[in-house]
């Protein structure tokens, strides 16, 4: 990974964490446990589907995993 291509990502991840925070409940915040807790449940249910979604390719085509109810 360039020098580039790793700053793209830490600004990137700086908004998205920005988003995340304003979507977190103010009690999830209280604790080092809760705001573990809380990234983790952000990562499983917002951020690993959309960044996996990348590494599934059917014929050179992006496909969409759906999460499972």
């Amino acid at each position: 990974m360039t020098p580039e291509e790793q700053q793209k990502i830490k600004i990137n991840l700086q908004e998205i964490a920005e988003i995340l925070y304003k979507n977190t409940p103010v009690d999830n915040l209280q604790s080092f446990e809760s705001v573990e807790l809380s990234v983790r449940e952000h990562l499983i249910e917002t951020v690993a589907p959309e960044i996996s979604g990348f590494f599934f390719t059917r014929r050179g085509e992006k496909v969409r995993v759906e999460k499972e109810p």
